[in-house]
């Protein structure tokens, strides 16, 4: 029992919180992700897509302010990482990235609360054992007071 006790209390251990801004799971942490996203699609959208002003300083000439950064990556840069770049950027690079993420917020939320509930488990069976052992106690002093 004891040591079923220290196998659980040191491998069951839960996963350590940054900060505490709420009680409800992870309800907070998904509605600051959501807002970041939120905030960024319109930056976004005017980089990638809306053609800059004619007299717009660097961007001046370009079909989009992106191709500043594009441009910029291929010719101050070496081959090797310009190649990087472009396939970094990709699409179908990036949204397999952003699911592997999610899935591993929600494979370690799961794991943390199997560790919790295994550890309260575990607190049940010690409460039950200890007060199994007092009542036992007891009927052994009852008999040898008898004796």
């Amino acid at each position: 029992m004891y040591f079923q006790c220290w196998a659980v209390m040191a491998c069951n251990v839960p996963h350590e919180r940054v900060f505490k801004a709420s009680r409800s799971n992870n309800f907070y942490m998904g509605l600051l992700l959501l807002v970041l996203f939120l905030s960024l699609l319109p930056v976004v959208y005017t980089i990638m897509t809306l053609p800059p002003s004619f007299d717009c300083g660097p961007f001046s000439g370009q079909d989009r302010m992106y191709d500043v950064v594009m441009e910029t990556i291929t010719q101050d840069l070496p081959a090797f990482i310009g190649n990087i770049f472009t396939y970094a950027t990709n699409p179908g690079l990036i949204m397999p990235a952003v699911l592997l993420m999610v899935l591993a917020i929600y494979y370690l939320n799961t794991v943390s609360k199997g560790y919790q509930q295994a550890n309260l488990d575990l607190k049940k069976k010690m409460k039950m054992v200890t007060e199994n052992g007092i009542n036992i106690h007891k009927v052994a002093t009852k008999h040898a007071g008898a004796a």
